[in-house]
């Protein structure tokens, strides 16, 4: 078995080689490594040793490369600069970066983020694109882990194993009908949100569906789901063009209003809130690119405090 290379060679003597091969003298290599005479000379040997060669001979003004340690300048200057780069973490300058990151997103999260957030980019990052996903569950925790996923935004039922979030804002429930329903009359009452068959999104990676079917179907609401739909989005046209009403993110309801002419209305009973955060694998917490990306996030649409970072 071949010997372990810190066995062999000390790294500190690597770098005493070059001060030594630069300056030709041992009292000068010294001084710029913060070494005395004997305590260089002790170095010295011990690199001799290490390499089966004298390296340097005296001559009246100094010392003289052998020939070995002339090949071997020009190597252990690239390898420690190949250390050093390890050392060194490289900056993000978003104005000259090429890169594509892949956001996890639900259709509620595209409609809301997205068009600020591409838009922030673009300006401070033109050579940066967007990718949306849809993987949901087990596949997306796994694809950030791996990589394939930067980041994940959104209300969103994840396995924390291995991730990390910052929560971006607490955020509420609006429900929405057409404006000219006929059975409501200014505003929607308990007995509208018990009687009316509602519309629910169960395909969505969010974890709206689960909390408001369990309100839904509950004995102090009882009310009926009508329609069940893959997609966040339908529902604006659905509900527009029938009795049905649903309940959904405010921020979503107000784009709907200007969509699809609906109406949006204050739930009659007091629903949880619901955090909506940018979530991570800790692989990736200080990738350079993906901290800047995380702070574009968080300046565009934090509104508390950052929550702790693992989940």
């Amino acid at each position: 078995m071949a010997k372990r290379l810190s066995h062999q060679v000390d790294l500190n003597l690597l770098e005493l080689f070059l001060a030594v091969y630069g300056s030709r003298n041992l009292t000068t290599a010294g001084r710029e490594l913060g070494l005395s005479q004997p305590a260089m000379s002790r170095a010295l040997a011990r690199l001799r040793d290490a390499y089966g060669d004298p390296l340097f001979v005296r001559q009246p003004h100094g010392l003289l490369p052998t020939p070995f340690a002339d090949s071997l300048n020009s190597s252990l200057h690239q390898a420690l600069d190949i250390v050093r780069w390890t050392l060194h973490t490289p900056a993000f300058i978003p104005a000259n970066e090429r890169r594509v990151f892949t956001l996890a997103m639900s259709d509620i999260s595209e409609q809301v983020f997205l068009p600020g957030l591409a838009r922030r980019v673009a300006e401070q990052a033109p050579g940066v694109h967007l990718r949306t996903s849809q993987l949901q569950g087990k596949a997306l925790r796994d694809a950030m882990a791996e990589g394939g996923v930067d980041l994940a935004i959104g209300h969103l039922r994840l396995d924390p194993e291995g991730l990390q979030a910052d929560r971006l804002f607490s955020a509420r429930y609006a429900c929405i009908a057409r404006s000219d329903h006929p059975a409501i009359n200014g505003r929607m009452t308990m007995a509208n949100f018990r009687q009316l068959g509602h519309v629910i999104s169960e395909g969505s990676m969010t974890g709206h569906a689960h909390m408001l079917e369990g309100i839904l179907a509950s004995r102090k609401v009882g009310a009926s789901v009508a329609l069940r739909v893959g997609h966040f989005l339908s529902i604006g046209r659905i509900v527009a063009q029938t009795d049905y009403i649903a309940t959904i993110p405010r921020t979503l309801a107000a784009t709907f209003e200007t969509a699809w002419g609906v109406r949006k209305y204050t739930p009659p009973m007091r629903l949880p809130a619901y955090d909506v955060s940018q979530f991570w694998h800790e692989r990736y917490a200080r990738e350079p690119g993906l901290v800047w990306l995380r702070t574009v996030i968080r300046e565009l649409f934090g509104r508390l405090p950052p929550a702790p970072a693992v989940l």
